[in-house]
């Protein structure tokens, strides 16, 4: 990858392309791109680390209010609670690991 970051309105061009879907977060509606079997990597300081698979949720940063844990997500797929910050892939875009309500 050449390490280009994108840019706020690259991004509501990826969503929209058939791998994105809507969703709703904390009741504002929009296009994130879910995936139910993703992995990530938890470290101990260090010392060790557990992958496991949890479903994520890739979303325009400015398409949404500040997301923050606990807030409701409504996907095709069913219903969730956003759980944990995963990365700030660039300034526009932000992933998220989701969990059941």
């Amino acid at each position: 990858m050449s390490g280009t970051a994108f840019r706020d309105g690259d991004v509501a061009a990826l969503f929209a392309l058939d791998f994105g879907v809507p969703v709703t977060i904390g009741g504002t509606p929009g296009r994130g791109i879910v995936t139910p079997n993703d992995q990530v990597i938890v470290t101990n300081n260090g010392r060790g680390e557990v992958v496991g698979n949890v479903t994520t949720l890739a979303v325009q940063k400015s398409a949404f209010p500040p997301i923050t844990n606990g807030m409701t997500v409504v996907t095709p797929d069913g219903n969730f609670t956003v759980r944990q910050l995963v990365a700030e892939q660039d300034a526009a875009q932000v992933k998220f690991t989701l969990g059941s309500v």
